[in-house]
């Protein structure tokens, strides 16, 4: 139970504060997007999917601070919140990127960017339609519904008295994965791909306290977001490669080799900078840590 003061009023831990503050701002990111998706904005497709992704891992790293019960049912249904609108999202960043890679190569023809584009927006478009009709379900107001109420963090916090040490250990919980994998400093694409999808439960987590130690904790999220954005660029150039496999019927045997060919070229350079962005992780982790170490080691219910 939360400590009270001396007029009796029950107060809040700061690192309990911390937490519901983060799980708010989600939220509420997460309902103003999914109101305006009906027109399938790519902003808006984005922001709700990168909002029900920060939720689930919040509810995952802060797990034994909030309701046992609530959080399961909840992790569900942001899983599938946002599984509903990967199609889409990959769709944008898909036709982003192989527009960009025929448009600035010199071998592509007028006709061939066309055609190009004319199999990227029909994918597009497809991809949208399907969303839409998932919007008309009975089922996605229901889910809407559920998740407004349930992501209230006045009903969903549990642990009221958690101090700024107690949140950091958790906090901490987060890099165990991601420094283990960065200390054998990966460069091979599925060692990335790994490391990568811990990265975004320490940033995630991260960004929850950044008022702890700010400046180490600003430079640990650049160099969070660059290598998340670095893997990330290679990630997608194998999904590209993937989705050209998978229509080189409809595209064209010529054509299709072609794209095959420009992706396979970005594949070593996109691979390198993965790798290099990675490597500057490490010592500003180790900065952070070194900033927080004195707090992390305060008393379990400490209240700072």
């Amino acid at each position: 139970m939360a400590a009270a003061d001396s007029r009796g009023v029950r107060r809040i831990g700061q690192g309990s504060r911390r937490v519901a503050a983060a799980l708010s701002r989600q939220r509420d990111e997460l309902l103003a997007s999914a109101l305006r998706l009906a027109t399938v904005r790519v902003a808006d497709v984005h922001r709700a999917r990168v909002a029900a992704r920060r939720l689930r891992s919040l509810l995952k790293t802060f797990q034994p601070l909030l309701d046992a019960h609530a959080v399961r049912p909840l992790r569900a249904e942001l899983r599938s919140f946002a599984h509903a609108l990967a199609t889409v999202r990959e769709a944008d960043v898909r036709r982003e990127m192989v527009l960009g890679l025929v448009r600035d190569g010199s071998t592509f023809t007028p006709a061939a960017r066309r055609r190009v584009r004319s199999v990227l927006d029909g994918a597009r478009r497809q991809a949208r339609s399907q969303l839409r009709q998932q919007f008309r379900a009975p089922g996605w107001a229901a889910r809407l519904a559920l998740l407004e109420a349930g992501l209230d963090s006045e009903r969903l916090l549990d642990d009221r008295a958690a101090g700024s040490a107690q949140v950091l250990r958790r906090v901490n919980r987060t890099w165990r994965e991601a420094v283990r994998l960065l200390e054998r400093h990966p460069s091979a694409a599925a060692e990335l791909h790994e490391l990568r999808l811990a990265l975004k439960h320490c940033r995630y987590a991260l960004e929850a306290i950044t008022d702890i130690a700010p400046a180490a904790a600003e430079r640990l999220l650049g160099r969070l977001r660059a290598a998340q954005d670095a893997i990330g660029e290679h990630r997608d150039n194998e999904l590209a490669t993937g989705w050209v496999t998978e229509n080189a019927r409809v595209l064209g045997a010529p054509l299709s080799r072609s794209l095959l060919a420009a992706l396979e070229r970005r594949e070593p350079e996109l691979l390198a900078e993965a790798a290099e962005a990675s490597e500057r992780l490490l010592p500003a982790y180790r900065k952070w840590r070194a900033a927080v170490r004195q707090i992390s080691r305060g008393s379990k219910r400490d209240r700072g």
